[in-house]
């Protein structure tokens, strides 16, 4: 793989024109407003949509996508391992260690809760542990690996992953879960857990070719020519 991650506009574009609008959004808007500027759209096909979108960043497309990159290539399991393992802990640990009220918590606080309209069915989570999105960082993370790996060959998958990447993140506040700055918190660490594993596999996993196989695929290394340029 030599393509940067920088010269996949297809999928970089797009989530920076999303973390950049949200910065904004948050000089204008004061915390809490974006979930009650949403509650005229809480209606169906809405909810079932976001319902359904949100479940992209949990760990089972990981899973999948892992279980799926062993048949092609081993390289890819192994980065999808070490990228579901740093995500995991490090939106674990800085839940706890931020300790941010998630928005139900927010607005009991200031007797607004009943200003909010909350899908049928569903109670969002209470507690402390809203920075960062744990969803938004896995999507970014997981979609920007993909993305990164389908290089410039392919746009539509690209833009594709850039476009499920930035729906679990409006998801997230959609279904009440998180605050803005919760999901572009998300997005930005889920991009630099990108751009880790991206390090990682160009410093270490490219010497050793037989990671360029799978378990339907034999790796097309040779001893006198290098590894595949892209993955």
């Amino acid at each position: 793989m030599r393509q940067a991650f920088w010269s996949n506009p297809w999928f970089t574009i797009p989530a920076l024109l999303f973390i950049n609008a949200g910065l904004i959004l948050t000089l204008f808007i004061p915390q809490g407003m974006e979930i009650l500027y949403l509650n005229e759209w809480r209606r169906e096909p809405f909810n079932t949509f976001f319902r359904w979108i949100t479940r992209l960043g949990e760990a089972w497309p990981f899973i999948v996508v892992g279980l799926g990159s062993l048949l092609w290539r081993y390289r890819l399991a192994v980065l999808l391992l070490i990228g579901g393992l740093l995500i995991f802990t490090a939106s674990q640990s800085l839940k706890v260690i931020v300790g941010k009220e998630r928005p139900m918590l927010f607005f009991a606080q200031y007797d607004l809760h009943q200003r909010v309209v909350l899908l049928p069915g569903e109670w969002p989570h209470g507690g402390r542990t809203s920075f960062p999105s744990g969803h938004t960082m896995t999507a970014f993370g997981l979609y920007g690996l993909l993305a990164l790996m389908a290089g410039q060959r392919r746009p539509t998958l690209s833009f594709t992953c850039a476009t499920a990447a930035i729906l679990v993140a409006v998801s997230r506040i959609f279904l009440v879960q998180h605050f803005l700055t919760d999901v572009l918190g998300g997005a930005i660490l889920g991009l630099l857990t990108t751009a880790a594993l991206w390090s990682i596999d160009q410093h270490w996993l490219r010497r050793y070719s037989v990671l360029d196989s799978g378990l339907f695929r034999r790796s097309v290394a040779s001893p006198d020519k290098s590894p595949p340029a892209v993955c």
